[in-house]
């Protein structure tokens, strides 16, 4: 009779207490995503009711993201500082308590533009904070092997997010009570996701010295990142891609009516899911279901390649996949931008986990909003002027420039460490 080795029960304990430790933060962010995929396309169809500018869907898109260019570096010497915990459940309150507030100035019609700004502009500061945070948090709560499955999930969960809060949302607008139902309910998945933090258990983490300068310890989490071959890659790789990209978001509710209008007559009970402002959730929760069927694969993908090649690999998807969505010229360029979607999320995958293994444990905050800060310092730019250049030259040719520009990312990416360098993938 052949010997069978035992399975290592230490190394079960740990997967079941990994699993156990991470299901409040996904669970959490599952629903909480819901919520913001929501206002992905309530906020933007609220200024298209208040103003109908592409002008102006690109400068809430710009008053979202640019906090991460502020405030960005700064928030990753408090999170190496401080308990990371309290400061996401707060941001999560805070946040839910902007949305309530907008909610109540869209039922009471007492909304102006320049209110949409400032609620995308707090909102987008304390995502600064939570986002970085929740990165870095997740090495202190689950063993750095899971690090990748983790990370999977929580991708799997933004584009399962992503492919019903649009459509939920666009039916909340038509025929469920309008925006103001729209944004409480996305203030009550921030409440729901501050309560699941609560429940964390962290582990000790390695702490900077709060007797440390604070432009030092800045420097030094920068320095790093720079320093680091492949996550200085990686984090140019995704500010150049969220620069051209970063207008083709901000025009989709604008795009798809225009380009994308559905070539076939629905079902008399489903003719609601295709009208007005519903078509617009539509397209980008169905686009997004692709995206996540994509996704469902990435752990065992991670778990196999050399994440820098995923990253690469990642970025051709995206871009193919929106370019093919702009060819097709009608509602079934949903499937191409799924796939786009998916690829999208194997290069988030990858550099989130690149990150979280690549930084020191003492520096990982501020490597992470370093990195992250760089990557998204672009957006605000590239929102602003694609959403100007389409009121000039039109939508059309701003998304192929935009599509068109993440492939050539790529094949700048692929010549460099990103593609060479260390594999970091789980078996290692």
């Amino acid at each position: 009779m052949p010997f069978v080795e035992p399975p290592d029960l230490s190394t079960l304990r740990d997967l079941s207490g990994s699993r156990h430790r991470a299901r409040p933060i996904v669970w959490g962010q599952a629903i909480s995503l819901l919520g913001d995929y929501i206002s992905y396309v309530t906020m933007p169809l609220f200024m298209v009711h208040l103003t109908g500018r592409g002008l102006d869907l690109g400068l809430t898109a710009a008053a979202e993201t640019i906090p991460t260019l502020l405030f960005g570096f700064t928030a990753g010497v408090f999170l190496d500082r401080f308990a990371i915990k309290p400061i996401l459940v707060s941001s999560d309150i805070l946040r839910a308590t902007v949305f309530f507030l907008l909610a109540l100035g869209a039922a009471t019609d007492a909304a102006l533009p320049w209110m949409v700004f400032l609620a995308a502009f707090v909102v987008g500061s304390l995502a600064t904070f939570f986002n970085s945070g929740l990165e870095a948090l997740l090495p202190s709560v689950i063993p750095e092997d899971h690090l990748v499955t983790v990370n999977s999930h929580l991708a799997l969960a933004r584009t399962t997010a992503f492919a019903l809060g649009p459509a939920l949302g666009g039916v909340l607008i038509s025929v469920g009570g309008g925006f103001p139902v729209a944004f409480a309910v996305n203030a009550i998945t921030f409440v729901i996701s501050a309560m699941f933090l609560v429940g964390v258990r962290v582990r000790n983490r390695v702490r900077l010295e709060a007797g440390e300068p604070f432009l030092v310890s800045l420097r030094s989490g920068v320095g790093f990142l720079l320093r680091h071959p492949q996550l200085r890659w990686v984090t140019l790789g995704a500010a150049i891609v969220n620069l051209v990209f970063a207008p083709l978001e901000a025009l989709l509710p604008l795009f798809i009516p225009e380009y994308l209008n559905a070539d076939f007559t629905p079902p008399g009970f489903l003719e609601f899911l295709f009208a007005d402002e519903a078509l617009v959730g539509l397209f980008i929760g169905l686009q997004a279901a692709v995206g996540s069927a994509l996704i469902f694969m990435g752990p065992r993908i991670a778990k196999r390649a050399h994440l820098g090649r995923m990253f690469v690999f990642g970025l051709i998807l995206f871009g193919a996949g929106f370019l093919g969505m702009v060819f097709s010229g009608s509602f079934w360029g949903f499937i191409p931008a799924g796939i786009g979607v998916g690829g999208a999320g194997f290069t988030n995958i990858a550099i989130v986990t690149m990150r979280q293994r690549l930084a020191p444990p003492e520096m990982l905050g501020r490597v992470v909003a370093a990195s992250r800060t760089i990557s998204w310092s672009l957006i605000p730019l590239g929102a602003a002027i694609g959403g100007a250049l389409a009121d000039w030259v039109g939508i059309l040719p701003v998304y192929l420039v935009g599509s068109a520009g993440v492939i050539v990312t790529a094949a700048v990416i692929f010549r460099t460490e990103v593609w060479s360098g260390p594999g970091l993938n789980a078996r290692r």
